[in-house]
């Protein structure tokens, strides 16, 4: 054998190593290796018998890069080497100022460019909202309830201050900011933006995760109180005690998105001292939760992951509140739940999501069409 031939079965035999090394290594170690999947979705399965053949290579591309042996371990050291240049090298996640996480413009929302006001409703999607929305308050107080509607602020434009200079507001107000103002001048129901409240809260407290996307228990609880104002029920001006609670790790799904969960371990749990609902069925994360409060009305809230921390402030100034997470919310799901309907009913839209207004307030309309009052 001629010493090229040797050489190039040298390289194919190292070639060969390299591909099935690390999977044959795999089966022997992993037992001990990190495999927790800290990302806020479920992983690609592998492709199934019913997969066509267009789409097996995309699907089996998706699942290998989801399983590949040592992935947590890879993605950790690559974030590491990041951190070190000071850099992130993400197409989720944004690194902005003094170590604190955005969100980018992802498949489901556009966070990045709401923030930077490169986005907007036409005056067609706005009358269309109002349209709705309004019907549904109507059929609402016929039956004796009142409607409220919040959007949870996004992150970026409660600490705008901690976003890197390469990311410039171009314009304002942003759509969400355009669509509150709309709503409350054309229909009859109150629209929240906590936004200003939360801005002046935080600057003396943390009220959003530094890691994560979503407000904590100090900004859940002030919006609680916003609601409960213009509900007309009882509420607090100044924001009680916050502590935080060493036996709880605050949440990370924007570290987990960018491989970063090892290195974003120093955010604090932070949390108000003041009452909360009882759980009485569920958790505060399940799409389906109950809470008994100390008030005298009951409360429906449709929400999405924002209000998986307003439900116990909220639902304590009430008796009984059912909340139901958008992803399980329909009229069958609505008329088994709650089948009266209550004395009130909030509406809880994060920023980043609304665009999914439109479909719960046709869905609610349609329940609210259908049901009766409570006795």
């Amino acid at each position: 054998m001629d010493k090229n031939r040797k050489i190039q079965l040298g390289l194919t035999a190292g070639f060969a190593a390299l591909l099935a090394g690390p999977g044959l290594l795999w089966l022997g170690v992993n037992p001990f290796c990190d495999t927790t999947n800290y990302e806020n979705r479920t992983l690609t399965s592998f492709p199934t018998a019913q997969t066509s053949i267009e789409q097996w290579p995309g699907q089996f591309e998706d699942w290998l890069e989801d399983h590949a042996p040592f992935r947590n371990g890879f993605l950790t050291l690559k974030a590491g080497a990041d951190r070190l240049v000071g850099s992130l090298d993400s197409s989720n996640v944004l690194l902005g100022k003094e170590g604190w996480l955005f969100l980018q413009d992802v498949s489901d929302s556009k966070s990045l460019s709401d923030y930077q006001g490169l986005t907007s409703y036409s005056q067609e999607e706005m009358a269309a909202l109002a349209g709705t929305l309004e019907k549904l308050n109507q059929v609402l107080a016929q039956k004796g309830s009142r409607l409220a509607l919040i959007f949870a602020p996004a992150k970026e434009g409660v600490y705008s201050q901690y976003m890197p200079d390469s990311i410039p507001v171009v314009s304002r107000p942003t759509r969400v900011q355009a669509l509150v103002e709309y709503l409350n001048q054309n229909t009859q129901v109150p629209v929240l933006f906590p936004l200003e409240e939360l801005n002046t809260a935080g600057a003396q407290t943390q009220v959003y995760y530094k890691y994560d996307t979503h407000w904590n228990d100090v900004g859940a609880w002030l919006a609680a109180q916003q609601l409960l104002e213009v509900l007309n029920l009882p509420f607090e001006r100044t924001l009680p005690t916050v502590k935080a609670n060493p036996d709880k790790t605050a949440p990370t799904d924007l570290a987990n998105m960018c491989g970063s969960w090892a290195f974003c371990t120093n955010d604090l749990y932070y949390e108000v001292d003041a009452p909360a609902a009882q759980c009485t069925e569920g958790t505060p994360d399940t799409e389906l939760t109950r809470y008994q409060g100390d008030g005298a009305e009951d409360l429906l809230l449709v929400r999405d992951s924002f209000g998986a921390a307003l439900g116990s402030r909220l639902a304590q100034r009430f008796d009984e509140t059912v909340v139901i997470h958008g992803n399980l919310l329909s009229e069958e799901n609505l008329a088994r739940y709650q089948a009266t309907i209550p004395q009130v009913v909030v509406v809880e839209v994060g920023e980043r999501f609304s665009d999914n207004l439109a479909g719960r307030l046709d869905t609610l309309l349609a329940w609210a069409e259908q049901a009766s009052p409570s006795a």
